[in-house]
């Protein structure tokens, strides 16, 4: 069984995603990356791509990760803070630590594509 399927699927990812984002845009780290975003569009593509990165049958056909975050300066701090966050909120919502590291690990594996600065 896929985590996507382990822990209920898109309705699931799609309740994480949007705690992500209400906590991100109010983090003072975080939240300048997303004043000028279409956060719906956004929201829609992190669920898509996190729902085929847990095994779900989603396709994600958005832009590869080097080019979504070409140009936006984003600093290591920025995506330490954006990773605790996910951590955190994994956690809040009864993620087993196991799958934590698992999907902390993917995350982590993605840092190079993401940070600029």
């Amino acid at each position: 069984m896929s985590l996507f399927e382990k822990y209920g699927g898109f309705a699931t990812v799609s309740k994480l995603v949007s705690e992500l984002y209400e906590e991100l845009s109010q983090n003072e780290i975080t939240a300048p990356y997303f004043e000028n975003s279409n956060m719906t569009s956004l929201m829609d593509h992190q669920v898509k791509f996190l729902s085929q990165a847990l095994g779900g049958p989603e396709q994600y056909t958005g832009q590869a990760m080097n080019a979504a975050h070409t140009g936006l300066k984003i600093t290591e701090a920025a995506f330490t803070e954006v990773a605790k966050t996910i951590q955190f909120i994994l956690e809040d919502n009864g993620v087993e630590d196991e799958d934590v590291d698992q999907i902390m690990a993917l995350l982590g594996s993605l840092k190079d594509d993401v940070v600029e600065v």
